[in-house]
């Protein structure tokens, strides 16, 4: 875990705000394969109090991240 002080510097978003793009270089995306049951979903946008509406789709496109199962299954 990124110490709370050192986020901004380390990902390129203050906590709270952290999204899956426009992140610093170097800095790994996964996207949990749970989000597939969802059509649209909000992710952070850079900002505590900022989201954006994305399609899952546009998620993964947008954030370049890689799919992992986080969750178990049910």
């Amino acid at each position: 875990m990124v110490p709370f002080a050192e986020v901004a510097t380390i990902v390129g978003h203050e906590p709270g705000g952290v999204c899956p793009f426009a992140i610093n270089p170097g800095i790994s995306i996964y996207l949990d394969e749970s989000l597939n049951q969802y059509e649209t979903v909000y992710p952070a946008a850079g900002s505590p109090d900022s989201t954006i509406e994305l399609t899952v789709a546009e998620l993964a496109k947008y954030s370049q991240g890689t799919w992992v199962a986080v969750t178990k299954p049910r």
